[in-house]
């Protein structure tokens, strides 16, 4: 009788555990993607896109699911379905950071190229005679997406009853391009201390020419030495791809078996960690 007694006892533990744990999970997986989707959120309105935290969360979590669903039907064996399903899985939870990330990156350069021109633009305005506002407005007007946008933002602020210097530090907080930076820099000290904009914008807008002249020309030097790197990381798969179509039998093992999931994942880490190795190698700053 009191065997049976302490075994119920520890059933009951052992169900108040799992209830708990699973409560702790839950909670801890619900703060997690509720901090995940408010990120994106925030990242697609400051590329004035539609993302609501609600479709952020769906997104990220049927990333997941999917990429858990197809790691079960992919693997063979408990390990390696395990296997297939963790990395497939952390996949799905990372690929939305990753596309917003390269967005981000994309629109930053599209608004570094078109810093030039804007810059001149409102020199040319101030020439003309107008203030730095109406400036900035022209700006809105005359040139395109997305540096109109992010000018857009700031008019509209000011309009609002925001102070101008302000506006412009938030400007310089959405893009954190250092040309922006001393350009918004420039624009502050001058207005408190007094000075000729239009000229300082055309100084900034040469030095921002030279720059991007010695940036190509150190990216045509090193575009040979990135080339090699991406060919020599593109050996791997295309032997795989090439003996899989020679003899599926020869490659089967690293997707049936635990050993071979975890030869795949140790080189997909290192193929990749050399590439970065090799973009770092022959990266120059200016």
């Amino acid at each position: 009788m009191l065997l049976y007694v302490s075994l119920a006892l520890l059933l009951l533990a052992v169900v108040i555990f799992a209830a708990s744990s699973a409560e702790a999970v839950s909670a801890w997986w619900a703060r997690t993607i509720h901090t995940y989707a408010t990120w994106m959120a925030q990242e697609f309105d400051s590329m004035f896109k539609e993302m609501s935290v609600e479709r952020a969360t769906r997104l990220i979590t049927w990333g997941v699911v999917g990429g858990l669903g197809f790691g079960l039907l992919l693997g063979d064996g408990i390990l390696g379905r395990v296997i297939a399903m963790t990395i497939l899985g952390l996949a799905g939870f990372f690929g939305p950071r990753v596309v917003v990330k390269y967005l981000r990156l994309r629109r930053l350069d599209a608004i570094d190229n078109q810093l030039v021109d804007t810059l001149i633009l409102m020199s040319n305005g101030l020439k003309a005679g107008l203030s730095l506002q109406q400036a900035l407005e022209l700006v809105v007007r005359e040139m395109s997406p997305p540096i109109s946008d992010e000018f857009g933002r700031i008019v509209k602020e000011i309009h609002l009853g925001r102070l101008t210097d302000d506006a412009l530090r938030r400007f310089r907080e959405r893009v954190p391009l250092e040309d922006v930076g001393i350009a918004v820099e420039s624009i502050l000290t001058l207005r408190e201390t007094g000075g000729n904009l239009s000229e300082t914008f055309e100084v900034i807008a040469q030095t921002i020419l030279e720059r991007k002249k010695v940036q190509g020309k150190i990216k045509s030097l090193t575009a040979q030495g990135m080339s090699q790197g991406v060919l020599v990381c593109m050996m791997p798969p295309a032997m795989l791809l090439i003996f899989s179509i020679i003899d599926v039998n020869y490659v089967r093992p690293f997707f049936t078996t635990a050993l071979g999931w975890m030869m795949l994942t140790v080189a997909i880490v290192f193929d990749a960690l050399g590439l970065w190795l090799m973009f770092k190698l022959v990266k120059v700053d200016v």
